[in-house]
């Protein structure tokens, strides 16, 4: 950091991912959180619930903090610390202190609104409400402990972002590493919570509760990210270059809050997915039938022109000639022909047909019959002298 340092137009190096990450990501995450309430009121039809309140002022938290941060590329986020100027950095610090606060409180909207929705759900059993409880404690306890250091770390506030300043600010690094286990841990329970309830109940097939599983416990992708974010914000405290690896830090941050939110508004798509799945399945259906339809037709329109062919066929008159033999016989029609009943057609020489078995057919009983030795409706080869099943 230098007085005299070089500035580029920003936002610049990693600032830009962080900006487009910022900008892009709550678009995605409203078309989430405005299909959860879809759900809710036009599907399901009920009245929302404390989740769905928690969910839809997490929404804006999250706007506010994607926009705070998109406002931090401006001011020197992602930069290498040699291009930061003494002004650039108090901006800096400045803006990352207004974001942090808000990033805290859509990290403990998300983990609420999963939470109670477990309740809402398996709540009748004692021991996973109590479970549940002391999951959403443990969540509001150190996330608000974080709230707390990010403002009131330093004596004066002010040292916070004005390091010239006299005073002294709690140990950064260690809060921050103490808090990011905290994420993690809290994502983990909560994506682990509702497994046992799921697979003690019964469903008539086990990919019923696979899927169910998988729904509600989405919060494992918000734990990965978590967890990578926490590496890299680890990493980012202690090197020298912290402005620019906190330009991915920074990323990750936002995309831990809006995944988060995403996986608490896809645990109740189940009756979206189910309205959706019948609709796909009516129009194959209809689909399938029109095209047998259409089928039968074309076959139809083949058999018209074949009589017709067959109506315009030229006839067998023979024009007789003084002193000419007489014209052969002409073939019989088709119609014509009487089928014979026997099943042998080919009586009197060395070659006959044998009655046509099928698969529903019993097996002879004949000694000389060579399929004796089989089961024609298993097709099991059995022994040629027990007749055991081989």
């Amino acid at each position: 950091m230098s007085a005299n340092a070089v500035v580029p137009p920003l936002p610049a190096e990693n600032g830009i991912h962080v900006w487009r990450t910022a900008v892009i990501m709550p678009f995605i995450t409203f078309t989430f959180v405005a299909a959860r309430f879809y759900c809710r009121t036009y599907i399901v039809r009920r009245s929302w619930t404390i989740d769905d309140y928690i969910v839809a002022a997490t929404m804006v938290s999250i706007i506010v903090h994607a926009v705070l941060m998109a406002n931090a590329t401006y001011h020197g986020m992602g930069l290498h610390v040699w291009q930061f100027t003494p002004e650039l950095n108090s901006e800096y610090y400045l803006w990352i202190g207004i974001s942090s606060e808000f990033y805290v409180l859509s990290l403990a909207g998300f983990k609420s609104a999963l939470i109670l929705l477990y309740l809402q759900i398996f709540g009748v059993n004692n021991k996973f409400r109590i479970a549940c409880y002391l999951a959403l404690f443990y969540t509001l306890g150190y996330l608000t402990c974080n709230a707390l250091t990010e403002f009131l770390g330093c004596n004066p506030i002010e040292k916070k972002w004005n390091s010239k300043l006299p005073g002294h600010c709690l140990n950064s690094v260690a809060a921050n590493i103490a808090y990011g286990a905290g994420h993690m841990t809290s994502d983990l329970i909560i994506a682990i919570l509702p497994l046992p309830m799921i697979w003690r109940l019964q469903f008539p097939t086990t990919k019923q509760k696979i899927g169910l599983s998988l729904a509600l416990s989405s919060g494992f992708i918000a734990w990965a990210v978590a967890c990578v974010r926490w590496a890299i914000s680890t990493y980012n405290m202690l090197i020298y270059d912290r402005p620019w690896w906190a330009g991915i830090s920074f990323t990750f941050s936002i995309l831990e809050v809006n995944t988060g939110l995403i996986c608490a508004c896809a645990a109740t798509f189940s009756p979206l997915y189910n309205v959706f799945s019948t609709r796909v399945k009516n129009w194959t259906s209809r689909a399938s039938m029109s095209w047998h339809n259409s089928s039968r037709s074309r076959k139809g329109s083949v058999s018209w022109l074949s009589s017709r062919s067959e109506k315009e066929a030229p006839s067998w008159r023979h024009l007789s000639l003084p002193g000419a033999p007489p014209p052969p016989m002409p073939p019989p029609p088709i119609h014509m022909v009487q089928p014979t009943m026997s099943n042998d057609s080919l009586e009197g020489s060395t070659y006959s047909m044998e009655p046509i078995a099928t698969s529903n057919a019993a097996p002879s009983t004949r000694s000389d019959d060579e399929f004796a030795h089989f089961d024609l409706h298993g097709l099991q080869a059995l022994h040629p002298d027990d007749r055991r099943i081989v």
